[in-house]
Order: structure tokens, then sequence, then C-alpha cells
């Protein structure tokens, strides 16, 4: 069969052939029937439509450290550059070298008449991707030469340990014409306690150090529970107390790159962690720098998913400037989100009773005061060291 490609043969005969059966991002044109069938046919969390492109990189990314199989993460060529930042940061080979493939409708293609907005990057598509050594091939115009080489860049992907990109023009896929639905989450009752009414009451500063509050969250986990903690003092803060105890850090997922998307990669952990529970420990700015992509995840959240935003209102690890969003509108976008259980602590009693009390999905608001150790170490291990050992760990439970 030629271009224009029937969604559900392309997905049978290319995309399931070469056993990939799980895609995320944000929507486009040029893939708009392929996209229209996951939307029918593929609910949560086998199928989840991003708020950007970033969250379909780190959703892409959890799935394969938790399953060992590469996911489909789609975007437009001019969402590449949110992509970028976890692209870069996380699942570069130089980092920590995550196999998966790009899906990019390539808008603006030379010698195709487009809108304006993409004269500048449609021209430049594959000297980004080259850029970045990303490797690419654009989509044949057959079935069975499509099907080659997507088996051809996974074959790269897990060989050089890096993304892939499948490049899409315009007009390749036919409109799905088959049954339709949308799924949106129903609406949740949050259960809040600590401070009634989502106040952190503090005239003098919180009780609690962020190290003190992860303590206190490492001490309340079990042996089958896993950590995924982001960018910055969170992780190194998480590092030593492991250090420190001679814990192994096999249950530790340390995000040192894609600040803003831990949710997004401990959500797709934790839906092929079924023996315990996943405690994303984030950071208020990562929380809020793609506050969109919680806000969809939150809807869909697996039950032992468990959101910890550590707010201390300010950027800790590059110099303590301001967060520039205050801690009760940071509550009221928390509260507005659809979590199944919010809660908002400040001491460390609080936040053990929190723990305990969660049944279902959950945001967990921790105050704390802007104390810090002078002398956070570093991971010494590298990140394929660090990669190698967590997914170990699933693979072991197989």
């Amino acid at each position: 069969m030629d271009i224009p490609f029937e969604p559900a043969l392309f997905y049978k005969e290319v995309l399931e052939a070469n056993q990939i059966t799980s895609a995320f991002g944000v929507p486009d044109s040029s893939i708009s029937g392929l996209l229209s069938f996951f939307s029918a046919t593929k609910p949560a969390p086998q199928h989840i439509v991003t708020a950007n492109e970033g969250a379909a990189v780190a959703l892409s990314a959890g799935y394969y450290l938790s399953t060992g199989k590469l996911a489909l993460a789609y975007m437009q060529n001019s969402g590449v550059s949110n992509a970028l930042n976890p692209l870069q940061s996380l699942a570069a080979k130089e980092v920590y070298g995550i196999p998966m493939v790009l899906m990019i409708g390539w808008r603006g293609k030379p010698g195709i008449p487009d809108e304006p907005q993409h004269a500048l990057v449609g021209p430049r598509l594959l000297e980004i991707l080259a850029a970045n050594r990303i490797p690419y091939q654009e989509i044949p115009n057959n079935i069975a030469d499509a099907k080659e080489t997507v088996g051809q860049l996974i074959e790269i992907s897990v060989k050089t340990q890096s993304p892939v990109a499948l490049v899409v023009p315009p007009k390749t896929f036919r409109e799905y014409t088959g049954s339709s639905k949308t799924t949106v989450h129903n609406p949740v009752t949050p259960r809040v306690v600590g401070n009634l009414n989502g106040r952190l009451c503090s005239e003098t500063g919180f009780p609690l150090t962020r190290e003190a509050a992860i303590r206190c969250i490492l001490d309340q986990i079990s042996r089958n529970d896993m950590t995924i903690s982001s960018v910055g003092g969170n992780s190194r803060e998480l590092y030593m107390v492991r250090k420190e105890r001679r814990e192994s850090l096999r249950s530790s997922f340390l995000c040192i790159g894609a600040m803003g998307h831990t949710y997004a990669l401990a959500y797709a952990v934790a839906t092929a962690h079924s023996r315990g529970r996943v405690f994303c420990i984030d950071g208020d700015g990562s929380f809020i720098m793609h506050a969109g992509n919680n806000a969809v995840l939150a809807g869909v959240s697996p039950e032992n998913l468990i959101h910890v935003v550590i707010y201390n209102g300010t950027h800790s690890s590059t110099g303590n400037q301001p967060l520039m969003l205050s801690k009760q509108h940071l509550l009221r976008l928390a509260d507005g989100l659809p979590y199944e259980q919010k809660f908002v602590v400040q001491t460390e009693d609080t936040l053990k009773d929190a723990i305990r009390t969660v049944t279902k999905s959950a945001i967990i608001v921790v105050g704390v005061n802007a104390g810090v150790r002078k002398d956070l170490p570093r991971p010494t291990e590298s990140p394929e060291e660090l990669k190698k050992g967590f997914v170990g760990l699933f693979t072991a439970r197989l």
C-alpha cells in the first residue's frame, strides 16, 4: 500500500510489527489520521496526548526504563524545540542513553507550500536533528519499506542507546474513519489534610529543611517502593542520604536533567511498577515549569504514584533566586489539578501522616525552609551505571 497510509493498517503492519504499542505526544496535522486512530483505540496509559512535546520524551524515557520497550513520541517539527531539553539532558547517549522513536511531522518541507510560521524550522529540520546527533529517516512511501525503515531505526536506537527520528511529511496518512471516542478523567473530590483550606501557615519559616523532608520520605518507603527525583538539590540530597545509610541506589532514579519533566517520567515508571509505590520527589520550580503536563497526567494517574512537591519558594540550586509564585498561589494551582488526594504539610509528623494516608494518586506539598548544606555531594557513578542499576531492578522482577 502506498501513501497515504490507512492508519489502522500502518499501526498493525509497521508499528505493532516492530513492537511499538505505546505512543505519547502533541498532535500534528501531518500525522492526524494515525493520531485519531490512537485516540479511538488506545486509552491511557498506552496513549497520552501531552501538554507539550517534552513530556512525550519523558514518558517515553520512563516507559523504556521500566519495560525495556521503545515508545513512539510524536510531535510537529516546530515542537522539537520543546522536546530538546529532555532529549539533550536526559535521553541523549551522552547522558542516560534512552532509546525511543520520535515521529516528527515535517511542516515546511522544502518544495511543499506551507504556513509562514514553518519557513525557518521546516527547511532546517534535518540539520537540527543532525546537530543533536539524532539518527533519522524520512518515512518511505509504501508499507513494506516503512516497516523495514522503522525496524532499522529501532535497531540503531537500541545499539547506540539514543533517540531516533522518523520524519513524516504532510498527507502521509488517510483520515481515520473508524469509531471515535474521547477519554476524559472523571472529577475527583480531593482530600486535604494538615492545614485545611490549602494554607501553609508560617510567619517565621518552616521547621523542616529539604534534607529533613527527604529523610522522612525515605523512612516511610518500603523495599518495593521507588523514588524518581528532580534535578538539583532533591536528587543530590537523596543520593547523599542513600549513600550515608549504605542503601542501594537501584530503586532511585535521579533526573540529572530534564527540569520540569520528573512527574512525566515517574508516571510511566509507575504504570509498569505494580509491586510498590513510586514517589516523585519534585521541586517547586520543576513543578510549575510544566504544570500543564502535570494537569494532564494527574487525571489519569495510577494509584501507586505519589507526587511530593517540596516548596521553599526559591531556585535553591542556582543561588536562591525567587520562584516568583507565592505559596498560596502554588497551592491554588495544585488544588485545581485532578489528583485524587491532596495534602499540605510542613512538619515531619504531618508528612508521615500524609504518606501513610495515601491510597490513590496524590500530591503532597511540603513546606520547607531554605536551609541546605554547602557541600552536597554529586553522584560519583556515571549516568550509565545509575541507569543500569535501575533497569536491572525491573529485569530482576520479571
